[in-house]
């Protein structure tokens, strides 16, 4: 993962977000006159400290998943959108021409994100009940960098199919 920027994130706290990505700000404030409280800076110092961007958009009505992947298709970050499809790794993570013939199961997490809920648990609790070459299957509605470095860190094998033009991402988790 970039270690010089935070990944963008439905957890990633707004003022994280504009510490690391300043020209967010105006994108924020274009996306939704109500961020033009950003201004304030009693809420930028507290506020906006503690307020990630799903609840932000929770509050607000908004879509999650298309409210990340505008983020990161802002400032150029591995969004969906403008994923190099012909990639053999996205951020060090194999990117497939083809679903794997393996999978034992399948989690589809757009659902919970829509609803507000985080799925990290859930999936890694999924994962470690996989047996000895079993995959499971991730669909989410962005690709979700930090649930997969901590899988992989916990010794699965994680692979990918390029996102669609839709920003769905397909991700395979193995038990090695």
């Amino acid at each position: 993962m970039n270690t010089n920027k935070t990944d963008i994130t439905p957890d990633t706290k707004i003022a994280d977000l504009l510490l690391h990505y300043p020209t967010l700000e105006q994108t924020l404030k274009d996306y939704s006159s109500a961020f033009a409280a950003l201004d304030n800076p009693a809420l930028r110092n507290t506020v906006a400290k503690a307020t990630s961007l799903q609840q932000l958009a929770k509050a607000g009505g908004y879509n999650i998943a298309e409210m990340i992947n505008a983020l990161r298709e802002a400032v150029g970050v591995s969004s969906p959108q403008s994923c190099v499809c012909d990639a053999d790794e996205y951020d060090g993570i194999a990117v497939l021409s083809a679903a794997p013939t393996s999978v034992t199961d399948t989690i589809d997490v757009r659902p919970m994100i829509a609803q507000g809920n985080h799925p990290k648990d859930i999936v890694i609790k999924r994962a470690a009940e996989l047996s000895k070459g079993e995959t499971l299957e991730l669909i989410a509605p962005f690709v979700p960098a930090p649930l997969l470095d901590i899988l992989l860190g916990q010794g699965f094998a994680v692979s990918m199919l390029p996102p669609s033009t839709d920003g769905t991402v397909r991700a395979f988790i193995q038990q090695k």
